[in-house]
Order: C-alpha cells, then sequence, then structure tokens
C-alpha cells in the first residue's frame, strides 16, 4: 500500500502484482563536571546503567499518536501476537479481497486480532489509473483491474463488493473502509467519476462509511471529489515522517492517519518489512 501498495490482477498490475504502497546536542557541562568530579572521588562506584527500550527509529510515545503498521500478506498468527506485546503499534492494515489485491490472506483473521488487541484500517484496493501502462489481458482472461473500468458504474459495483466483504469480516456498522487510490499525477475525469460513485454507494447503504487512502500530493483534489459530508483521510508521503508526529503534519490538515516509506522491522525477534502509519484514533476504522 502507500507507494509499495499490493494488489494483483489481469491487467496492468499482471506485470507488477505488489505495486504497493518511511539528536542534535550541544553541551556546556564543564563547570558541573568539575563539581562533580570532586563529589565522584569520595563516592563509592556504581555499576554502569543498562541500556533498555525498543528501537529509537520507531519508539513508544507518551503523544496522542497511535501507531499502526501494514503489510499486504498477513504474516501470521505468531508474528503479530509476538509484536503486540514489543511493537508500539495499536492497530493494523486489514486488506479486503478487492479487484487490485487478491490475495485474501487477511480474511478470516478480524476476530483473531482484535482478541490480540489490534485496532483495525479496513483497506479495499480498488480501481487504479495506471499511467504510462498499455491495457492488456492473456486471451480468455476477464479484466479484473485496469483503468478500463475507472467508470461510475464500475465504482458502485465496487463499492457494494467491499460492503459486502466488510460485512462478511464481521466489521461492525459504522466501520471506515478504505479506498485504496494509488497516486498519480493528474486525476482524470474518469477517476472522479470512480471514487465518487464508489463513495455514495458505500455512503447510501449506510452500514459503513467511506474513506480514502491517498497520496497527498493527490489528496487535495480527490477530497473534492467525494460528495456530503467530509471522509477520514489516509495519507502517504510528506518530510520528516515519525511515529511521534501528528497526521496533519504530513502537510495535510485533514489527515487522520498518516503513512510513511516501507521499511524492515524487527521486534521479538520477527522481522516485517511495513508501512509504518501513525493515526489520530487507536483504530482507524472503529466506528
Amino acid at each position: 500500500m502507500g507507494l509499495t501498495a499490493h494488489r494483483s490482477n489481469s491487467t496492468e498490475a499482471e506485470r507488477a502484482p505488489f505495486l504497493r504502497r518511511r539528536v542534535r546536542m550541544r553541551n556546556s557541562l564543564a563547570s558541573v563536571l568539575l563539581i562533580l568530579a570532586g563529589a565522584c572521588a569520595s563516592a563509592p562506584s556504581a555499576a554502569p546503567p543498562t541500556a533498555a527500550g525498543p528501537d529509537p527509529t520507531t519508539p513508544r510515545t507518551a503523544s496522542p499518536n497511535h501507531p499502526g503498521f501494514d503489510i499486504g500478506r498477513y504474516p501470521g498468527d505468531a508474528a503479530l501476537q509476538a509484536w503486540r506485546g514489543a511493537a508500539p503499534y495499536e492497530w493494523v492494515g486489514y486488506y479486503l479481497p478487492a479487484p487490485c489485491h487478491r490475495d485474501a490472506s487477511w480474511s478470516g483473521k478480524r476476530a483473531a486480532l482484535q482478541a490480540m488487541g489490534y485496532g483495525f484500517a479496513v483497506i479495499y484496493v480498488g480501481q487504479q489509473q495506471f499511467e504510462g501502462d498499455t491495457a492488456t489481458a492473456r486471451p480468455g482472461a476477464p479484466i479484473i483491474c485496469s483503468r478500463t473500468l475507472l467508470t461510475a458504474e464500475r465504482g458502485r459495483t465496487d463499492g457494494a463488493d467491499a460492503i459486502a466483504r466488510t460485512a462478511a469480516e464481521g466489521f461492525p456498522a459504522g466501520t471506515a473502509i478504505f479506498l485504496d487510490v494509488e497516486r498519480f499525477t493528474t486525476l482524470t475525469p474518469e477517476m472522479s467519476a470512480y471514487v465518487g460513485a464508489w463513495t455514495s454507494a458505500v455512503r447510501r447503504d449506510g452500514r459503513f462509511r467511506p474513506a480514502i487512502y491517498a497520496h497527498r500530493d493527490n489528496a487535495v483534489a480527490l477530497r473534492g471529489v467525494v460528495q456530503g459530508a467530509p471522509v477520514p483521510f489516509w495519507v502517504a508521503g510528506g518530510q520528516g515522517f515519525s511515529l511521534a508526529r501528528a497526521p496533519r503534519e504530513s502537510g495535510i490538515d485533514f489527515a487522520t492517519v498518516w503513512q510513511g516509506l516501507p521499511a524492515p522491522r524487527s521486534w521479538a525477534g520477527v522481522t516485517l518489512t511495513v508501512d509504518e502509519n501513525v493515526s489520530a484514533t487507536a483504530s482507524p476504522s472503529a466506528p
């Protein structure tokens, strides 16, 4: 997801099946050290302190921000249980099977993850613009994920699919479903029609809420496409990402989630390459 979103399909993404989706010190202690030197000379020696705590690149913080991560393929119950006890992450990106992410490894895992104490960001990877790519398919293969499917009709169809899959996973009413829209250069009328129809379909159904995942460069344009009340926005990109910074520091003041670049992280002996994120809430999709 994000700059390296994971999805597979029978056309453009077939050639790139996983498109996915990030102290300064100055001392002036000379006088203090002189004072301490005399005191320490007569004091009994003490054992040196031992280092402890998490990797400073992904710190646990006392801030109101809530760290999370996403990864395209489900890494296994044991890995996520180990990370829950050692890592700072409070929530996970939960991938629904979708046109441009046909992997179903997350399916059926909601209850187990909830029991571990994770929150959720529910993700549906819809149709993409695939700029600069040629739409081709194997002879006889159905076109499932392609810029040729960026229509209002397909937006409504995919919206209904996202609703059905979210309900099948047992998510409660009011859950926000993030439509994953990968980075593009120019918002086309076709993409506008698709996103507008998808979000309207989810909103009209009433069981769940529409939400958008997008690159920060596209967030303002996509926000203008969504009809009705503002929706949650999960943005990728921007300078200075840190788990200690708020989503709005991405440069998008209406962002509720901010994603950094993918990177390997190791906790409790388990190493995974994930997209780190920070959210304004402990469970971005929660009602």
